[in-house]
């Protein structure tokens, strides 16, 4: 959502006039607030505040001030380029996983970064009956090793792979679907 935009739409979500909205954004280069007129230009996309401005603006209208400045920056951006970068950091941030990783304390593992690169890994993590899987067998790996059963079968060669569907056959199971 472009700068102008959202401010707009946050002014009339929160009920309040462009001079009400003048008025709250006090900060100590603006003791008095900003004029109602300036509140205009920055909906019209005519002016993009200053940071102190940006990040009372997003107080007082209850927005994230990463979003709000992110933003703001893109809006300031000279070049395509610098507004497509701004653009994907913003999108970034309001991406629920970034959120989490960023809100976290502990670092992210680099070997999760590089398993999420791979596109069989992403593709698995978008199969719900592979995840309750995994989950099932991460809660029986006490009792059962599941998931050290599947890197042996993974290994099996076609004739090993035989014989084990053929037990599975002769004792009555199916595979799931």
């Amino acid at each position: 959502m472009q700068f102008a935009e959202m401010v707009k739409e946050a002014r009339l979500q929160a009920r309040l006039s462009q001079r009400g909205l003048a008025e709250q954004l006090v900060t100590a280069q603006k003791p008095d607030g900003v004029w109602a007129t300036y509140i205009g230009q920055i909906e019209k996309g005519d002016k993009v505040p200053s940071d102190e401005v940006c990040i009372k603006l997003a107080e007082v209208l209850e927005l994230d001030s990463s979003v709000v400045l992110l933003a703001a920056y893109q809006a300031k951006a000279g070049s395509e380029q610098g507004r497509e970068l701004f653009a994907k950091m913003a999108r970034s941030l309001t991406d629920p996983v970034v959120s989490k990783l960023l809100a976290s304390e502990e670092p992210l593992d680099p070997a999760i970064l590089e398993a999420l690169v791979d596109s069989d890994t992403r593709s698995l993590l978008g199969d719900q009956s592979w995840l309750e899987a995994i989950a099932r067998a991460r809660k029986t790996q006490k009792k059962r090793d599941v998931l050290g059963m599947l890197a042996l079968v993974e290994a099996m060669d076609d004739k090993q792979w035989s014989v084990i569907m053929g037990m599975i056959e002769t004792m009555g199971l199916e595979l799931p679907d």
